[in-house]
């Protein structure tokens, strides 16, 4: 089964990510929750603003920056004054050069076009050591498919993106062992540096995976030797992102570095190890546990007792390492139900590596077959899973923008922070503006003036966050807001019901 066959496979695989983006777009783009906060980094930039910067339309009518509808843990306020996104900016860059070609109504589908560069980049990782063909086009189907990796191609995120550039740094590796080739070297360098930039705890996984391979490998001198211009340049080209990260952020790891340093200071966040842990692992009341979620993974327990002195041990022990460490190394647990398993990731693709090259070698034993079969059809019901929620949201989504589309407001003004998720796409059509008490809004009414605008106003009752991922105080400042309007300039003329949220229509009074 040649290469360009498998290729074709992958192609028709992407027809069901495409699918479920188009359909969840529906003629306009689903974005909401982190991918609204990424997809206006792009848009920001393509308009000529920096891509780390808060994009704010509401400034053209007066509004500071204070007033932006977005806080903890998507928009921050630096010691200088300015206002930056949290994301990584490499991830909009690289996008605004996709976009100069494919033009901005195809930016949500950009990560399913690295879901499908890294079908090729694991395909050619496993043919290191497998020559099969069709056991290479069932396990990489399986390893994209079949795991929490295939999450990704459904979501507006870097982390296809990040999966590309983890993947590319192992295949130069492994590239590089074989063929000491300056080509090699420089992509390891710089998909190393890129893969940091994007989301650091995949580096850890990656470093783990290089201790081991030279720990477990022969010739460590003459490797070494071979890489220490490629580790230069690598030292040299992340010094380059240290130090624009300290000039933009004032942190060398740039937003996501300060913002952990001052929940650490601030102890905003409080850790309970043991009880993340087994959330992340086996889940709890708010997370399905990555274990329970795709068993498949119970698969690796099998390889690596089987092959403890074998030439997969670098991938097998570092993806495992990866998998039970992480929770105590990320001062983070993002994520609810199905979705908190991003973090694993590249612990997942080393870990599934190694298994599945581990149980070719015994393909022709059946019952190995037999004890894969039935840990699929979880996998398949853990996708599917959330492919419904994300259509729930979706659908719901869609009710929001197209009764705010219906209203047409000249502004929007809300209630705190807790609905900021839900903002979506109508924050590119119209103004808005946040307030956390009526000094606030008697704040928009004055700079407001003699102006003839209409003003949605919006707020949830008794909102319905899960509240412990953020620091107590912010909370409280920022969502816990429930104060009753009393507006003055303005009055009421109408109300409207959007979807869990109330809307309140003011005009001017005569």
């Amino acid at each position: 089964m040649s290469f360009p066959f498998r290729i074709s496979i992958y192609i028709l695989v992407l027809i069901v990510p495409l699918f479920y983006r188009w359909k969840w777009n529906d003629n306009s783009v689903f974005i909401s929750s982190d991918p609204e906060i990424k997809y206006y980094q792009v848009i920001h930039n393509v308009e000529g603003g920096a891509a780390e910067e808060c994009f704010f339309p509401a400034k053209e009518l007066g509004f500071s920056q204070s007033m932006i509808p977005f806080g903890y843990p998507w928009a921050f306020f630096l010691k200088n004054g300015n206002c930056v996104f949290q994301y990584p900016v490499l991830f909009t860059w690289i996008q605004k050069l996709i976009v100069a070609i494919v033009g901005i109504k195809w930016i949500t589908y950009i990560p399913i076009l690295f879901f499908f560069f890294n079908f090729c980049l694991l395909d050619r990782i496993l043919s290191f050591f497998e020559k099969r063909g069709g056991i290479l086009l069932i396990s990489v189907l399986l390893i994209q498919s079949m795991t929490p990796v295939f999450l990704s191609a459904l979501d507006y995120s870097e982390l296809t993106l990040t999966n590309f550039f983890f993947l590319s740094a192992i295949l130069s590796f492994l590239e590089f062992q074989k063929e000491k080739q300056f080509r090699f070297g420089i992509l390891l360098a710089v998909a190393i540096v890129f893969n940091f930039q994007l989301r650091p705890e995949s580096t850890i996984a990656l470093v783990l995976f290089l201790v081991l391979a030279f720990g477990f490998g022969n010739h460590h001198w003459n490797l070494t030797k071979s890489l220490i211009p490629y580790i230069l340049i690598s030292v040299v080209l992340q010094t380059f992102f240290f130090i624009w990260n300290h000039n933009v952020y004032g942190h060398v790891l740039g937003m996501r570095g300060l913002n952990t340093v001052n929940d650490m200071e601030s102890g905003g966040l409080q850790r309970h190890l043991m009880s993340e842990w087994f959330a992340d692992l086996w889940g709890n009341d708010f997370k399905i546990g990555i274990f329970k979620g795709y068993p498949i993974l119970f698969l690796s327990g099998f390889a690596i007792w089987w092959d403890k002195k074998s030439e997969l041990r670098p991938f097998l022990f570092s993806g495992l390492l990866f998998v039970f460490l992480l929770p105590i190394l990320s001062p983070y647990r993002a994520g609810v139900d199905i979705f908190g398993m991003r973090y694993f990731e590249s612990g997942i693709y080393l870990l599934m590596i190694g298994c599945f090259l581990s149980f070719a070698k015994k393909i022709k034993d059946y019952r190995y077959i037999l004890l894969v079969l039935p840990l699929l059809y979880f996998s398949y019901k853990s996708d599917t899973r959330a492919t419904k929620q994300w259509s729930s949201s979706a659908k719901l989504y869609h009710q929001v923008m197209e009764k705010i589309d219906s209203i047409h407001p000249d502004l929007i003004v809300q209630r705190g922070l807790s609905l900021s998720y839900l903002v979506g796409i109508s924050y590119i059509k119209y103004p808005q503006v946040v307030v956390y008490s009526n000094e606030d809004w008697n704040q928009v009414e004055s700079l407001l003036g003699s102006k003839k605008l209409k003003v949605l106003y919006l707020e949830w009752e008794g909102n319905q966050l899960v509240n412990t991922e953020f620091p107590l105080q912010v909370w409280k400042e920022k969502f816990d807001v429930n104060f009753k309007l009393s507006p003055k300039k303005y009055q009421i003329k109408s109300e409207h019901s959007l979807a869990h949220f109330k809307g309140y229509l003011l005009e001017e009074s005569k």
